[in-house]
């Protein structure tokens, strides 16, 4: 663990710090190469644990394509002319996906992880950001002592201090004043202007402060990821969390409460079909002052945060509400609702795709209406089925989508659609 904790930013400092990035093309080629490296790594470390978790080989092959679709499809761009919508792809990816999806694999590499009890894992993944990078550095302690006991204790065969004792304490010693001389020598040469001159020209063909830089890149952040790594080879269960495991089995929500909820809640939603039927699916005209164009525009993001909120909702009440019909037969209306929602969100968007063209965003919006619309199916099945794990499966179609449409050149398939589908206006 101490090599792959030092190895990580050694292989940071060799592809950003040492490495000419001279534009965003070698940037992005630099970054997915580094976290396809960090997940190689880590896969070496942990296999042996993690290799019958399915979600661990999932995350795992998730990272590589992605890092693989960094380091490839911005190779084909020129420099600083990466198309506006791979760029708000490989942006994304970069910073938001990559990150969130490495530290799930790592989170995973314990072995330990539960299907059925994801909640485990949400823990983890925040003690991952937090806690692991701290809780973990006693045994960084135990680790070096162990490895400064081993070589100089050493003695020879008939029990006398050997040649490896001597050469490991001067080795030890050595090592101990690298990171006093990184922290000393610099103010010293700041301090006196002579002391400076006679160094540099001592080591006239070393740079002394491009030297502390890289020494500083690859040392300091060493603790902090053994102490991450060790936070998962270390465990052998995964968090207790016996407030949900007790709610989950007692299932405290009150059933007349639960369905009240729900039959206000529904009530306002049939209104809302209603109209839907009226204005968008069947056509009967629109309010004075609307063109479809405009009238698609207007509440398409609150559709959708809508729409998932009400997935949510159903899981709170699936976890934790007592199963009776009623609230059975609720549920199944919720979701009934909840997919007119989503047809509705997808006619509002294909208006105004067709007035105005399709972008990025709106590219990004149709493709997630899908991914919704297949987690309605799911929550339905989930009603019959329960040892469906439906937020397990909901986070791989997340990866498989944000996947796909990476590896179908969004910037393609937008120049495309507006090539064949000419809007008459631009926005």
């Amino acid at each position: 663990m101490l090599a792959a904790a030092l190895a990580i930013p050694l292989l940071f400092n060799r592809l950003f710090v040492s490495g000419s990035i001279s534009d965003e093309t070698a940037l992005f080629q630099s970054w997915g190469c580094w976290c396809a490296l960090i997940a190689l790594i880590g896969a070496a470390l942990f296999a042996a644990r993690a290799r019958r978790t399915a979600l661990w080989w999932i995350t795992g092959t998730a990272i590589l394509a992605m890092s693989i679709w960094l380091m490839t499809a911005t190779t084909q761009t020129a420099s600083f002319h990466i198309p506006l919508a791979n760029l708000s792809y490989a942006i994304t990816t970069a910073l938001v996906m990559l990150p969130a999806t490495l530290m799930v694999f790592l989170q995973l590499s314990s072995g330990k992880f539960n299907v059925h009890r994801p909640s485990e894992l949400i823990v983890d993944w925040l003690r991952g950001w937090t806690l692991s990078w701290f809780t973990h550095w006693p045994i960084l302690a135990r680790t070096c002592s162990d490895a400064t006991a081993f070589v100089t204790d050493a003695k020879d065969a008939n029990g006398r201090t050997s040649l490896r004792r001597f050469w490991g304490r001067v080795g030890v010693a050595l090592l101990t004043c690298v990171p006093i001389l990184i922290v000393v020598v610099p103010l010293l040469m700041e301090a006196d202007e002579v002391f400076s001159y006679v160094l540099s020209h001592i080591v006239s063909n070393i740079d002394l402060s491009d030297l502390t830089m890289h020494a500083m890149v690859i040392l300091v952040p060493a603790p902090f990821l053994f102490s991450l790594l060790a936070s998962v080879d270390t465990r052998d269960h995964e968090p207790t969390l016996p407030s949900l495991e007790k709610a989950r089995h007692s299932r405290p929500f009150d059933p007349l409460i639960s369905g009240v909820v729900l039959g206000v809640v529904l009530a306002f939603y049939l209104l809302f079909c209603a109209i839907q039927f009226t204005f968008l699916f069947v056509g009967h005209g629109l309010p004075d002052g609307y063109t479809y164009a405009e009238y698609a525009r207007t509440g398409f993001f609150q559709l959708i945060f809508v729409a998932s909120a009400n997935l949510i909702g159903f899981g709170f009440i699936l976890t934790y509400a007592p199963r009776r019909i009623p609230l059975l037969v609720m549920q199944i209306g919720l979701i009934a609702a909840t997919g007119v929602m989503l047809v509705s969100a997808a006619m509002r968007l294909a208006l105004y795709i067709q007035a105005y063209g399709l972008t990025w965003l709106r590219y990004l919006s149709m493709t997630f209406i899908v991914v919704l619309a297949i987690m309605l199916v799911l929550a339905l099945v989930r009603l019959f089925v329960e040892r469906l794990p439906l937020i397990t499966i909901g986070f791989v179609l997340v990866l498989a989508w944000w996947l796909i449409i990476g590896f179908a050149n969004p910037d393609n398939v937008i120049a495309a659609w507006n090539i064949n589908f000419t809007p008459p206006t631009s926005i």
